[in-house]
């Protein structure tokens, strides 16, 4: 696609297309009250057949390790007969003629299926998901296969463990995720501020104040004699994590048992020194904004129960902010803005349009797909996530109406939390490579927009442009708080740093915290998505079946296994890879090149930190996608 020069962009033609545009791509402002979303989804924004493809993969895996666990061996010689017997009743036990086509297809790969090895390749029913979710979508989850779905969690587990025997049970196909291992350790606890899931929350502080009364004492039984808290915030060596956002949530109850929301204040601090692969430790940690008798300070010297429920605590307030505010809403949602003002404003032919369509792909249909199914009542956030479904939502509208978008620039966010040095905090992996990814992409953007825009004078007269900016922040457009200069762009460093951050945060931004999804909050243990006990339990002697019922009940663990295992599997496009012949204009060629030059040398940047640091992947550039696609 050739971009023309800006200056001439608005042709009769091409005010005839973004008239037709505006009709196909309307906001709508109910489906998560008051963000801007696309009404109804353009056939343009629908799946493509390789999405489909992979998802369908993914839910081949989890159909058969879900099989095995909830129906187990009912007297049969093996397990296909155990497939058989299942596939044979949701066929034909009351079964609508409706759905009977489907479901025959099923029957007609049986035999195939069952003479394979669970281990070995399962082509046969990966393509049978394949074709069921192109033909019918993702509403096939709701309606033809429901039935499936349902006597397929017919005679799961329930009730809360009695030992983590009974989490690690739950896999018998696809194996026990890693973390099971290590997630009770103090360092990978303090590990995941820094390369997690939620990998933004810590902020450098001087002094904790009055709600948060840390000792000396509670400090040196940690620390050590040899330090003091004083010193350490002094000397920028004591981080913050405080879920404050969090006080005040209503506490959830679906479908069945009472959940828990809780506002933790959580101290980590770096050990005296100059080594520069010093981790942070855990201090302390408090479940509560109010400091008192009901939210003690429990520290590692509190009893191993009470300092893992602790913990926990943490973990799950991590988990729930990660998902409504860092994941859904600064992610999904400030981009699917972006996505639908640039179809409604900028002209096909359009430099910016052509270089941001791309990094689009399939970000409206998973954010359709989401309000109707996953952020919907009764939906898998109703169900795993601490507050009520309507509390979640309304932590994504904070989340995003509180993310000026100037202040997200990469630089200046970490500059805000006091985190940007790395001789004060020598191990941040997600900011050491997310800097690395975000200069590649900058570099990108400059090169490429310097082509159209020589002057900071072709941006004021680029109407289309402002057009495109105004509605943007607009209340009756995309209501992106703090967005532009003023209302508008006027300088190409603006533009630059703008683009920058769509595409990162499409990118990269979304990977590393989607993807860690799968890895680290599948088992539900060391990252349950809901607490079960309040943080009250605390001011008692704390045992190990209170930490195990603080935990979610089984048949909720296998489900957010499911969930997070498919939200943080499905790889589809990869950052720098544009269409064969996509950017027709000859100077952008070489380019573009260098930009895949650069995320090559990043790539070999990351793996060379790896071999001296506990591995962190989820920013190498060969598993970033391109856009918001799952």
């Amino acid at each position: 696609m050739t971009a023309s020069s800006p200056d001439n962009l608005i042709s009769s033609s091409s005010t005839h297309t973004l008239d037709i545009a505006r009709q196909e791509y309307q906001y709508n402002y109910i489906h998560i009250p008051s963000i801007a979303m696309v009404d109804q989804l353009s056939t343009a924004e629908e799946f493509t057949t390789n999405w489909y493809f992979l998802l369908a993969q993914q839910l081949r895996v989890l159909f058969v390790n879900t099989l095995i666990v909830n129906r187990g061996n009912q007297g049969s010689k093996s397990i296909r007969d155990d497939v058989e017997k299942f596939i044979l009743e949701a066929l034909f036990k009351g079964a609508l003629p409706a759905r009977i086509s489907i479901l025959a297809r099923i029957l007609q790969i049986i035999p195939q299926f069952l003479l394979k090895s669970i281990s070995k390749d399962l082509r046969e029913l990966d393509d049978l998901f394949y074709s069921i979710l192109k033909e019918n979508g993702l509403v096939i989850l709701r309606d033809a296969l429901n039935r499936v779905i349902n006597l397929l969690y017919e005679g799961q587990p329930t009730g809360h463990a009695t030992s983590l025997k009974d989490y690690e049970n739950l896999f018998p196909v696809i194996g026990v995720p890693a973390i099971a291992k290590s997630y009770q350790e103090d360092e990978v606890f303090a590990y995941m501020r820094v390369a997690g899931y939620n990998p933004v929350m810590i902020e450098r502080v001087t002094s904790l104040g009055d709600r948060f009364p840390v000792t000396e004492e509670h400090y040196q039984a940690v620390m050590g004699t040899d330090d003091s808290l004083t010193a350490a915030g002094l000397e920028g060596r004591l981080y913050l994590a405080d879920y404050k956002i969090l006080s005040g949530v209503i506490n959830g109850t679906y479908p069945r048992e009472q959940k828990y929301v809780y506002s933790p204040l959580a101290l980590f601090a770096l050990p005296k020194g100059s080594d520069t692969t010093r981790l942070l430790r855990p201090v302390a940690i408090q479940c509560g904004q109010t400091p008192g008798p009901d939210y003690p300070i429990v520290t590692p010297n509190s009893g191993k129960y009470a300092w893992l429920f602790a913990k926990t605590v943490v973990q799950i307030a991590d988990a729930n902010i990660h998902e409504a505010v860092t994941h859904l809403a600064r992610t999904h949602l400030l981009v699917g803005v972006f996505a639908i003002a640039t179809a409604r404003q900028l002209p096909l032919t359009h430099p910016l349009r052509i270089l941001l369509r791309p990094h689009f792909d399939s970000t409206l249909a998973i954010n359709n797909a989401a309000q109707r199914i996953l952020i919907a009542p009764g939906g898998g956030v109703d169900r795993l996530l601490s507050p009520s479904i309507d509390n979640s939502r309304v932590l994504a509208v904070l989340g995003l109406q509180s993310y000026g978008f100037n202040s997200a620039i990469l630089p200046k966010q970490f500059q805000q939390r006091g985190v940007d040095d790395p001789n004060l905090l020598p191990v941040y992996p997600y900011r050491d490579d997310a800097l690395l990814v975000w200069d590649a992409i900058h570099q990108w953007v400059s090169d490429y927009l310097n082509l159209y825009y020589p002057t900071d004078e072709t941006i004021h007269r680029d109407i289309a442009l402002q057009t495109w900016a105004a509605e943007i922040s607009a209340y009756d457009g995309g209501r992106i708080p703090d967005f532009g200069e003023d209302g508008g762009i006027k300088t190409l460093n603006y533009l630059i740093d703008a683009t920058t951050l769509i595409i990162f945060t499409a990118s990269a931004q979304h990977a590393a915290v989607n993807f860690p999804q799968k890895d680290l909050m599948g088992y539900a243990a060391a990252i349950p998505l809901a607490g079960y006990l309040p943080a009250s339990t605390l001011k008692r002697e704390v045992t190990e079946q209170d930490y195990l019922n603080l935990l979610p009940p089984l048949d909720q663990v296998q489900r957010q296994y499911n969930l997070l295992s498919l939200l943080g599997s499905v790889y589809y496009n990869k950052l720098g890879e544009y269409e064969q012949g996509y950017f027709t204009d000859e100077k952008v060629k070489p380019l573009l090149q260098g930009f895949q030059s650069h995320l090559q040398q990043v790539e070999n940047t990351i793996k060379e930190r790896n071999l001296h640091r506990p591995a962190y992947e989820y920013l190498l550039p060969s598993k970033i996608p391109q856009s918001i696609n799952i």
